[in-house]
């Protein structure tokens, strides 16, 4: 055999196995995609029931407060109006996550997935900060008007409130991806509307790593 024929043996055989590492290289992406879109579609049930839940608890507070506009003690009704107007905040967060969950193709660019997965994970922990942010209300909301005339009850619901008041800055403050290697972090965010995000930033990640090798 001629060097030239065995030059382009070796040649035809490089092409192969340059066609087989393309080959793979694009599996494993499609395995990924399809792994990623799975994770985050098993999110999609929980999202919906929150949304349902919490219509339903935004329109029985809006009766009672209706009901309850002319009578109601003032700590009482504006501590529900401003639980329901972060309610209503936290919903369309919940909408807007369906629509990035159902909007997520299997033919989309990678760059655009990641872009979806990351307002994913933003608006998770938004939701959460939202959450945590009104919580002192439920300190106050049950506040009798008659509390001024005893100061010592007045005392210990003012540092009860100042505490939860606290509490709940601190958190909304630090709740970020920053702090997400936290044993705090790791107990608040955990179940199925948080790991699938997770699971599917390490997949990309791990995806970028074999496109640049």
């Amino acid at each position: 055999m001629q060097d030239s024929e065995l030059i382009e043996l070796w040649r035809s055989y490089d092409r192969k196995i340059e066609e087989n590492l393309i080959m793979n290289k694009r599996n494993a992406e499609a395995i990924t995609i399809i792994k990623i879109r799975s994770a985050v579609s098993s999110m999609a049930p929980m999202k919906i029931l929150m949304i349902t839940i919490g219509t339903l608890w935004l329109s029985f507070i809006g009766v009672i407060l209706y009901r309850t506009y002319s009578n109601a003690s003032p700590f009482f009704w504006y501590s529900m109006a401003i639980h329901a107007s972060i309610l209503v905040f936290v919903i369309g967060v919940y909408v807007y996550q369906l629509v990035l969950i159902y909007q997520t193709d299997l033919s989309e660019a990678l760059f655009t997935t990641q872009r979806r997965l990351a307002r994913l994970k933003s608006s998770t922990l938004l939701i959460a900060r939202l959450m945590f942010l009104h919580a002192p209300i439920w300190t106050t909301f049950s506040i009798p008007e008659r509390i001024f005339e005893h100061p010592v009850w007045m005392t210990i619901q003012l540092v009860v409130t100042v505490f939860f008041v606290i509490v709940a800055l601190w958190l909304f403050f630090n709740i970020n991806y920053e702090n997400s290697n936290k044993k705090w972090f790791a107990f608040i965010f955990r179940g199925n509307q948080w790991d699938p995000v997770i699971r599917s930033f390490e997949m990309l990640r791990e995806m970028e790593r074999y496109e640049t090798n």
